[in-house]
């Protein structure tokens, strides 16, 4: 049996594969896992600067496997919740940035991960939707904090309540993705960010996500004591004053 998630280390990049094509890549317990012992490693792995997130076959991912979720017990249940939710927590604690490279169905689950990630980029075609509502559940894996503050509240209960669906380009309009691409350049593209991102000095890529997300969860005065440390940390790196040096050799 193919794993279900497939890592492959490409200096400066990793490559994260969603692997279950044959069911549209829908997250099971074994996805969860996979998902977090691959971040463990990328974050652990000193010549990964960034990582590229997509999915194998025709969709980033249809979500989770209902087939599976249906046949649950509530304890069953509450374990697959569970990893859902350290997913969630391991995703935010990365310190190197995660593009997701989004095509075909990004639903419920899929959808979740997607905003897990730091940049997201989307083929044309690509659909979004959040369709827990008509199933009776509610918002995972950090929904609830992460869709405000992306698309707005309004917006948020709208995607949620209505389980509307979304092609890429309202999905831009929207804030949701940042970037959309033909479907034969996606992965080029993720990977161009990719690279360029991971070009960067690390320290001041692993201070500005740090920063980003740490001033969502604290008031004005604590975003500027927490990026006053982070620049002072990134100043003192060697890698620094070395781009500085040869900035000034260019002019």
């Amino acid at each position: 049996m193919a794993e279900a998630v497939l890592l492959e280390r490409k200096p400066p990049l990793a490559w994260i594969w969603l692997n279950r094509p044959e069911k549209l890549n829908a997250i099971n317990d074994d996805m969860l896992l996979r998902l977090l012992h691959a971040l463990a490693g990328i974050e652990l792995d000193a010549e990964i600067g960034a990582a590229v997130l997509s999915g194998r076959g025709r969709a980033f991912s249809a979500g989770g496997d209902i087939q599976a979720m249906e046949a649950m017990e509530p304890d069953s249940f509450a374990k697959t919740i569970s990893l859902y939710m350290q997913l969630a927590l391991a995703m935010r604690a990365l310190s190197k940035p995660v593009i997701a490279a989004v095509h075909g169905y990004a639903f419920a689950g899929g959808f979740e991960l997607a905003l897990l990630c730091d940049i997201r980029i989307a083929a044309e075609g690509a659909k979004f939707s959040l369709p827990d509502a008509a199933l009776g559940l509610s918002p995972t894996s950090g929904m609830t904090y992460l869709l405000p503050r992306i698309v707005g509240l309004g917006r948020a209960l709208h995607l949620t309540l209505s389980g509307e669906t979304v092609d890429a380009h309202e999905a831009e309009r929207i804030g949701l993705v940042s970037k959309v691409v033909a479907a034969n350049e996606l992965l080029n593209t993720a990977e161009a960010y990719a690279l360029r991102i991971a070009g960067h000095p690390r320290v001041g890529v692993t201070n500005t996500k740090a920063e980003y997300y740490g001033a969502l969860d604290g008031d004005f005065e604590a975003a500027v004591t927490r990026e006053f440390a982070g620049e002072l940390q990134c100043f003192s790196s060697e890698e620094v004053k070395e781009r500085f040096r040869e900035f000034l050799k260019r002019k």
